[in-house]
C-alpha cells in the first residue's frame, strides 16, 4: 500500500485550472477504482489499479488538497475495507 498526499493551487471554481490542461473535483468526495481497477472510463490510463481517493472541497484561494491510498492488487484493497468496517 502507498499513501500519497496531493495539493493542486491555482484551480478555477469548475474545477478546470488556471495554467494548464485537466481538471479536479472541486466539491470534496471520495471516489474508489471500480472491481477491475482504475477509474469507469474504459479508455483512462491515468488511474489504472485499486485506490482510494480522499479530496478535500477547494478553497476559496484555488486550492484542491487530498490523498489517494494506492493498494498492491484487488485482494489488499479487499482485506483493507474488511480490516476497518464498523461494527
Amino acid at each position: 500500500m502507498k499513501i500519497v498526499k496531493f495539493k493542486h493551487e491555482g484551480v478555477k471554481p469548475d474545477g478546470t485550472f488556471y495554467d494548464g490542461l485537466g481538471c479536479v473535483m472541486v466539491d470534496g468526495g471520495i471516489n474508489v477504482s471500480q472491481p477491475e481497477g482504475g477509474c469507469d472510463i474504459k479508455t483512462c490510463t491515468c488511474s489504472e489499479g485499486h485506490w482510494i481517493c480522499i479530496v478535500a472541497p477547494r478553497t476559496d484561494d484555488g486550492v484542491v488538497e487530498g490523498i489517494t491510498v494506492h493498494f498492491d492488487d484487488a485482494a489488499e484493497m479487499h482485506e483493507y475495507f474488511q480490516l476497518t468496517k464498523c461494527e
